[in-house]
């Protein structure tokens, strides 16, 4: 597990000191940087060797600019050529210096020079693996209905492609989790069945010409009538289905990020979801960094616990993004809730122009 994350010189970002647990929230308000720290982490993922491709970039979930805007330009400062991270956790640290390839094109690779400084029984190969797969996923609710395909990401794309396709591959342990969650939140679900054989599409039930092959049985309806496909369910389950199927499978990446967790879902299924994405990081070894607007969020989290970190982003007068982390609630306002102290503006992360 990546224990801290230094970004230096990126987007918004003048620097950044990340100390991290397995789940990670960032909140703030719209336009403050918390996609920002997301994705520099998503570029030094994309490196192959000591290359960063755009199209590589993009596929990891970094939205791509011109170089310039790539980094800092802040007014009355001179802007550095080069983006800074620094890895760490018990085995060392790996720092990177990520400079343009060539100077003269909007186009541009990127060079990532590395510096470890590891145990002695630590490879850079290794110390890398624990976030060469890191993504940001962004769920859409046309992928996950299987009515678009634009990712060619394998197991999953970052909007939920092949979402039927992975649940069917994972082990009747990891799926036995996620149908027992799933079934706590969403009411209605008797049985989720893979139609590996076309059947059901060749019966009818698929005619919006969704390529996925995940169905549901609804428990309330009549035996005959109880079948529906993915593009009919409803968007909270299938992004529920999703959220749990990424802090499951062995198949997904071991550290990650969620940008908007909260899109699609009411406000009590989020803070619901937060716990339990909070027990299956510890169960299955993973990190996420997530961020959120809704303040629901907040209130699944166990403040205190060092496998949890909330953090507060925010931009300097001078534009430069700042994340603070709260660490626990002041004692004066032990008996409010998080969400109100955020929504009270009492724990920064709010917009402070209205």
């Amino acid at each position: 597990m990546i224990d801290r994350i230094v970004i230096n010189n990126f987007k918004s970002i003048e620097k950044v000191d990340l100390e991290l647990g397995r789940l990670n929230v960032l909140i703030g308000a719209n336009g403050s940087g918390k996609s920002n720290v997301l994705e520099a982490i998503g570029m030094v993922a994309a490196k192959n060797g000591n290359t960063i491709e755009l199209d590589s970039m993009a596929q990891r979930g970094v939205r791509i600019a011109m170089p310039e805007l790539m980094v800092n330009s802040f007014y009355g400062k001179v802007a550095s050529r080069a983006i800074r991270l620094r890895f760490e956790n018990e085995d060392g640290y790996v720092r990177y210096t990520i400079t343009k390839k060539d100077e003269d094109s909007i186009y541009t690779p990127w060079k990532a020079d590395a510096y470890a400084y590891l145990g002695r029984n630590v490879s850079l190969e290794d110390f890398e693996s624990q976030y060469s797969r890191y993504l940001i996923y962004s769920p859409s609710i046309d992928a996950l209905r299987g009515l678009s395909s634009a990712s060619k990401l394998f197991p999953i794309g970052l909007h939920g492609e092949g979402l039927d396709v992975l649940m069917y591959q994972m082990t009747k342990a990891e799926i036995s989790q996620v149908e027992r969650i799933a079934n706590r939140y969403i009411t209605w679900l008797d049985d989720l069945v893979y139609d590996t054989e076309g059947e059901m599409k060749y019966r009818g039930y698929k005619l919006g010409r969704s390529n996925s092959n995940l169905y549901f049985n609804d428990r309330y309806m009549q035996k005959k009538n109880k079948f529906f496909s993915a593009e009919n369910a409803n968007e909270g389950a299938l992004i529920l289905l999703f959220y749990l199927v990424l802090m499951t499978s062995k198949a997904t990446p071991v550290f990650f990020a969620i940008d908007n967790i909260d899109s699609g879902l009411n406000p009590r299924l989020c803070r619901a979801l937060i716990k339990e994405m909070t027990a299956l990081a510890e169960e299955n070894g993973k990190q996420v960094i997530i961020t959120t607007h809704n303040p629901a969020v907040l209130d699944g989290l166990r403040l205190g616990d060092p496998n949890t970190r909330l953090f507060a982003v925010d931009r300097s007068d001078s534009g430069d993004t700042r994340v603070n982390e709260i660490r626990v609630k002041p004692q004066s306002e032990r008996r409010m809730r998080l969400s109100e102290m955020w929504m009270n503006g009492m724990i920064g992360g709010v917009p402070n122009e209205f």
